[in-house]
């Protein structure tokens, strides 16, 4: 299929690499932006992994690359490409497959792999100064040196100082032009193939050259890939077999269902029934986006409310954005949006006024009667030119110029980091989301957010407000189609906010991050209350600039249908990134279960003093910020929990001894409105619900993301320590539970089922069944994993000579007088270390 405007064959250059033969265009593309027809290719190079849809457009050879901020002593020599999707650089000599892997294994791309629309800046260095690189403007002079800055804050730096000028001028080029498109349909997503059902490839969404009827010009990638040209490792990318893997007896603790898209009627009633909203029902009225172009074609108003009237209405609101319903509590109160009226609104009289104001018919559904409450965005939170200029410098606090910068800057680190105001926008967010989940959850009133454009700090708040309020928003499943419903559907322009094309037009602004890191405070506050980790949030991030999915690259549902419609005989149908089995196995997904989630969740509501001591153990888990720093506290607490799970249980029956009392609070304790997660100081007193959740909003609460600000630093690396040893340790002991209760319950059956005792406890670091840690606990952690695995090379430069020093043996738990550099740390074949999805 082809489209009637700017496609991606249209900026290729009219000759180019395709497996083993050079593909001719017809159309021109940009000068210079191709690959010489006589230039022969490096003897021996590997080249890059390729994706279904994927041709190179650009390569050069003999490139070096160096780790961020390792001083530029030492470089891996390789060759850089660059494709329609991506950035890639592959060393000249294939790494081992024995190196122990601590990054997770993406299937889409790679540590070396730089997607296009991930780009945020490159830049020409040199000794004397360096110069940004603009699109649009051809290379004249000799390039020696280029650091690519990345929307994530990831910093590859690369040095053509053994490259052919040639080949130089003609990959940075080739790279300037292809990173900064200015048509949405230039992005990968339109070209990349989706997998049927069946495990076999469709036609393509882009543009191809067919050599006959149904048949790809291009190399395809079969179920069982096969050794080619551009994809010579036989496992790039794993897929789910054709046969659906059994059903279990019961279900699994985790993802189970599909993330609505919310594109039909049917979505919208779940969600009704789900809720147990009252007085609303699905409106169809903007069906081909007749009173609105950023609203969806289905969502939810007043019943009161005639589709007549909502059409009538329309024209008063800004872009037609009548008010709609998000959310509803079982009290009866709920939660909508809406935007401002139009300044130019022709005043109604108050006859007509009773009729079309939708405010009162707010009112009306409303068990009680009672007027709502407007939240005003604009004046509550901040603008959007506030929050990209905060980002800018927060940009500039985590990507330094040199790693000697970035120590420079550590004794005025907290003065920047208030200088930003970055913390500040977000406590202004959740602040006003605790004001609008406390008038929902004590005053039982309803909330109306009103913002200019109703689609940008209205997302984030509505969002919030759900997170405190709905247990199932915390799951992961609950979270997908909150961010689907709140802001896919809803209309949230993440091609401007996101900067995918260019030029911007000063519509760039990261309020999709401000929203993830408002999450990640709930999260460090109510540690067991979410059922997704730091990784999974981090990990959407890093999606959202992959520019493969459909999800992120759309400003509203009207540029959706018409873009994928356009010129088109079927729509044509995009990725979406709530399918995680085509960037991650499911094993490497088990990195976004949150391990003190899922023993919350397996927990029994009973007397049994087992189920107590295991209760009891979970709230210990989870820090307490009322109690201070006397030591003296937590030991006493420590003996007496020592002694509450003293023998429990006895051959596996119920002991006659009542459960002890709780333990009282030490004396200077005071009421901590995150124990249970409402606010115990609530007017209410009875109020108070273990679902809700309230946070502190003062200044030790609120910290900074350096999990995933800082994350691309190797030198603020703590090895052996950081959250990930204790998320490791918290992974095995819910594993060794999960194995322990099912021993208890296979002991209780007159005939046990003939197992190895063990069941999947979807977690990442599990024990085998003789009770040794697993080959993957015995990976070396850092405070940045699962991201730090690139990171060790600045050691030695090459990885692999990390692996014979004394700091290597050390830290694989080997005396550091041992002369052997081969150990019991290392696996000893390719299938002990690579993960298949089956």
């Amino acid at each position: 299929m082809s489209f009637s405007k700017g496609t991606f064959k249209s900026y290729l250059n009219s000759s180019t690499f395709v497996g083993d033969k050079k593909k001719k265009f017809d159309s021109p593309g940009p000068p210079d932006s191709g690959i010489d027809e006589d230039e022969e290719e490096s003897g021996g190079s590997r080249h890059p992994e390729m994706l279904e849809g994927e041709i190179i457009i650009g390569q050069a050879h003999n490139v070096l690359r160096f780790d961020a901020f390792s001083g530029l002593n030492k470089g891996i020599s390789g060759s850089l490409y660059c494709t329609n999707f991506k950035v890639s650089f592959v060393s000249a000599n294939k790494p081992p497959t024995n190196l122990i892997e601590l990054d997770r294994r993406n299937q889409l791309f790679k540590e070396n792999d730089i997607p296009l629309t991930c780009i945020e800046s490159i830049w020409q260095v040199s000794s004397s100064r360096r110069r940004q690189l603009q699109a649009g403007v051809s290379l004249s002079s000799a390039v020696k040196m280029i650091e690519i800055r990345c929307k994530n804050f990831k910093v590859h730096t690369f040095s053509f100082k053994f490259t052919p000028k040639s080949q130089t001028r003609s990959i940075m080029n080739t790279i300037v032009y292809h990173a900064f498109p200015t048509n949405a349909q230039l992005l990968f997503a339109f070209a990349f193939k989706l997998p049927n059902s069946n495990g076999s490839f469709p036609q393509s969404n882009g543009p191809v050259d067919k050599k006959g009827p149904g048949t790809n010009k291009w190399k395809v990638i079969p179920q069982k890939p096969i050794q080619q040209k551009y994809t010579p490792l036989p496992d790039k990318i794993t897929r789910v077999p054709a046969t659906p893997p059994p059903v279990p007896e019961k279900p699994v603790i985790g993802r189970p269902g599909k993330t609505p898209q919310y594109r039909k009627c049917a979505d919208w009633e779940f969600e009704l029934k789900r809720t147990g909203a009252r007085n609303l029902r699905v409106s169809m009225i903007n069906q081909d986006f007749r009173i609105s172009e950023s609203l969806p074609e289905y969502f939810v108003v007043p019943s009161v409310c005639s589709d007549g009237e909502l059409n009538r209405a329309a024209p008063h609101f800004e872009d037609g954005r009548v008010p709609f319903w998000s959310w509803s509590h079982s009290n009866g109160s709920m939660l909508m949006r809406m935007t401002t009226l139009r300044p130019d609104t022709v005043h109604l009289d108050m006859e007509d006024n009773k009729v079309f104001n939708m405010l009162e018919s707010i009112t009306l559904i409303h068990p009680s009667k009672v007027q709502p409450q407007i939240l005003d965005l604009n004046k509550l939170c901040p603008s959007i030119r506030e929050i990209q200029s905060s980002y800018v410098k927060i940009q500039e606090m985590c990507i330094p110029e040199t790693l000697k910068d970035f120590w420079a800057s550590d004794e005025r680190w907290l003065s920047s980091l208030d200088s930003s105001k970055w913390i500040h926008n977000i406590s202004m967010c959740l602040n006003v989301a605790v004001s609008a989940a406390t008038a929902m959850y004590q005053d039982e009133t309803t909330v109306v957010l009103k913002e200019v454009s109703g689609r940008d700090l209205s997302c984030v708040v509505s969002s919030l407000v759900q997170m405190m309020l709905d247990p199932f928003s915390r799951s992961q499943l609950g979270f997908q189609s909150l961010i689907q419903r709140e802001w896919v559907i809803a209309g949230h322009p993440f091609l401007d906010r996101c900067g995918h094309i260019t030029p911007s037009n000063g519509e760039e602004a990261p309020v999709f991050l401000l929203f993830l890191d408002c999450v990640h405070q709930l999260m460090e506050q109510f540690p067991s209350a979410f059922e997704f980790t730091d990784t999974y949030l981090m990990t959407l991030w890093d999606s959202m600039f992959s520019g493969i999915f459909g999800t992120f690259v759309f400003n509203s549902e009207k540029q959706r249908v018409r873009t994928c419609r356009q010129g088109a005989s079927t729509p044509i149908k995009l990725a979406t990134v709530w399918a995680w089995t085509l960037q991650y196995s499911k094993n490497d997904q088990n990195l976004f279960n949150n391990p003190l989630y899922i023993l919350r969740q397996s927990q029994k509501r009973g007397n049994n003093p087992a189920e107590l001591a295991l209760r009891q153990l979970v709230k210990d888990m989870q820090p307490d910020f009322t109690l201070g720093c006397n030591m003296g506290v937590y030991r006493s607490m420590a003996r007496q929990r020592a002694q509450m799970m003293k023998n429990p249980l006895r051959s596996g029956r119920r002991t006659k001894k009542p459960p002890l009392p709780p333990i009282p609070p030490p004396p200077h304790a005071y009421p901590n409105p995150n124990v249970n997660g409402a606010n115990s100081t609530s007017s209410n007193a009875n109020a108070s619900d273990p679902n809700i959740l309230i946070p502190s909003l003062t200044g030790p609460f609120l910290q900074f993301w350096t999990a995933c600000y800082l994350r691309w630093i190797p030198s603020v690396h703590i090895v052996g320590g950081g959250a990930p040893m204790l998320y490791k340790q918290q992974c095995e002991l819910v594993d060794e539970i999960q194995h322990l209760k099912l021993k208890l319950r296979n002991l209780k059956l007159k005939s046990p089922p003939k197992t190895n005792g063990f069941e999947e406890s979807n977690v990442y670091f599990t024990r085998s069944p003789e009770g040794a840690i697993s080959k993957k606990n015995n990976q070396l952690l850092t405070s940045a994993f699962p991201y730090s695995i690139s990171d060790l090379s600045f050691i030695g430069g090459d990885r692999r000579s990390f692996l014979g020093t004394p700091l290597a043996r050390f830290l694989r738990g080997q005396s550091l007088l041992d002369t052997e550099v081969g150990g019991a740390g290392l696996p000893t074949s390719v299938m002990e270390t690579d993960e298949v999805e089956l």
